[in-house]
């Protein structure tokens, strides 16, 4: 049981007088944090948890609700605080990986090249992209399923591309 930490969101408003407070979300899609009903935030060395006693989606915010914040006054302290919530909440996935699972791990080409390892990634309007950093500086490659990445090997810690060294 593992008790490792994500960072899944930051406190960045207030909504109404009832102790409800915006949320960036960070969770893909951004409705997604809104299944959680446990999250954590950091007060000096020490995780302090938060029950969500209530939660919506309103227009292009996600608004949450902690037991014991009942009011505008309760919450305003926490302005600015990110949310985290427990690796051992998240679920498991049937069918892919989950983007924090691939930082760190080597990328290498059809031909076995090391290419750098992942870095960063990132949506765009198209597919998600990997920045990957090497011997050769940084490159980006699109995240496809279907046309670049044939194979995620966690266990070994590598992304097989088929991507071509230049």
């Amino acid at each position: 049981m593992s008790d490792e930490k994500i960072i899944v969101g930051k406190i960045n408003g207030f909504h109404g007088v009832k102790g409800f407070i915006k949320v960036f979300s960070e969770t893909r899609p951004r409705e997604g944090i809104l299944e959680y009903s446990r999250f954590f935030m950091k007060r000096g060395a020490e995780w302090v948890a938060l029950t969500v006693d209530g939660r919506q989606k309103h227009n292009k915010h996600v608004l949450l609700k902690f037991e014991g914040y009942d009011s505008r006054d309760a919450v305003e302290p926490l302005l600015g605080q990110e949310l985290y919530i427990s690796r051992e909440d998240m679920p498991e996935l049937e069918d892919g990986v989950y983007w924090l699972d691939l930082y760190g791990l080597k990328v290498i080409n059809h031909e076995e090249v090391e290419l750098g390892e992942i870095v960063d990634i990132f949506e765009t309007g198209a597919n998600d992209v990997i920045t990957v950093k090497g011997p050769k500086g940084e490159i980006m490659i699109p995240f496809s399923m279907e046309y670049i990445v044939m194979e995620i090997n966690l266990e070994e810690g590598y992304v097989q591309v088929d991507w071509d060294e230049e």
